[in-house]
């Protein structure tokens, strides 16, 4: 037996021997409870199972009502929700399973304009699950120690057709002439730690809609599901969402803040594992030849 290589063997730490695992999580939110095109919005009077991964955080006043400030989970990941029972009304993230490309209106909020979830590969998967967010104040908490690498993304039915077609608040995008040069962008930011806190790790601008073209052919309204790279914002642990629009009033955006996302992907890089029995067994047998080989040098000396 070569004892020379035992000993350079025996010489290298465990952890490179049994090596490091990145474990990717892909959040589809498909293991959230909502039958076929339906939604959930946070509706606190609900019953189980759909407050089952809710957790309410705070409250706080939302024009004389109570809005109870909630988390709920999916694949380890938190996002934020706001419930007004009051009102009926919400903000932050609803996940939904609606399939409707073709009705207008504030009525329509939950459904993707791709007519369902994303299928991966920018295509529509009709009847999966994927979630809406919805106004300025939307984010969502990473697990500790994780990496971002994608999410999908497109816009909603509402949003869609209020820029393509105009409506009672809203212009339609591009104006009569179609020369108009409107936007609609949705930026997420990366912050150091959960809820928004700590400075921030970057920033990513999408643009959910873009009239700014000399060419009117290439303006656009997203429809369908694109990926999008999310490892530039770095180690966050949350990521907030803000929108930007071109159509405003006198009392904010025209333009409906709602966004369709799914698909969201992570990676965490596991402890490592212990080393296998083979492993161990070099190794040992490797201590045993080098202590044999020092008794060995005493024993001639």
């Amino acid at each position: 037996m070569n004892f020379r290589y035992l000993f350079l063997i025996a010489s290298l730490p465990l952890t490179w021997i049994s090596g490091t695992q990145a474990q990717v999580t892909v959040v589809d939110f498909e293991s959230l409870p909502v039958p076929a095109g339906q939604f959930f919005n946070g509706d606190t009077n609900a019953s189980s199972p759909y407050r089952d991964n809710f957790s309410i955080t705070g409250t706080r006043d939302n024009f004389g009502e109570t809005e109870f400030l909630q988390l709920w989970e999916s694949s380890d990941v938190e996002f934020f929700n706001g419930y007004t029972p009051g009102f009926g009304s919400w903000n932050g993230f609803s996940w939904s399973k609606v399939i409707d490309t073709t009705t207008p209106g504030f009525a329509n909020q939950y459904a993707s304009f791709s007519g369902g979830g994303s299928d991966g590969a920018g295509g529509t998967a009709t009847g999966t699950n994927y979630a809406v967010g919805f106004g300025n104040q939307s984010f969502f908490n990473l697990p500790d120690a994780a990496e971002l690498n994608s999410i999908d993304i497109t816009n909603t039915t509402y949003a869609g057709i209020s820029m393509r077609d105009g409506d009672s608040f809203a212009k339609k995008f591009g104006g009569v002439s179609g020369n108009d040069e409107d936007f609609f962008k949705l930026t997420l930011t990366g912050f150091e730690d959960i809820n928004l806190s700590g400075g921030s790790t970057g920033a990513l601008d999408i643009f959910l809609a873009d009239y700014r073209f000399s060419d009117n052919s290439k303006d656009y309204i997203l429809d369908s599901w694109s990926q999008f790279d999310l490892t530039d914002l770095g180690s966050a642990r949350s990521i907030g969402f803000s929108f930007t629009t071109t159509d405003n009033g006198d009392f904010g955006a025209n333009t409906p803040l709602f966004v369709a996302i799914d698909n969201l992907t992570y990676s965490v890089n596991s402890v490592p594992e212990p080393a296998t029995p083979l492993a161990l067994s070099v190794w040992a047998l490797a201590l045993l030849a080098r202590r044999s080989r020092k008794l060995n040098d005493a024993n001639s000396s």
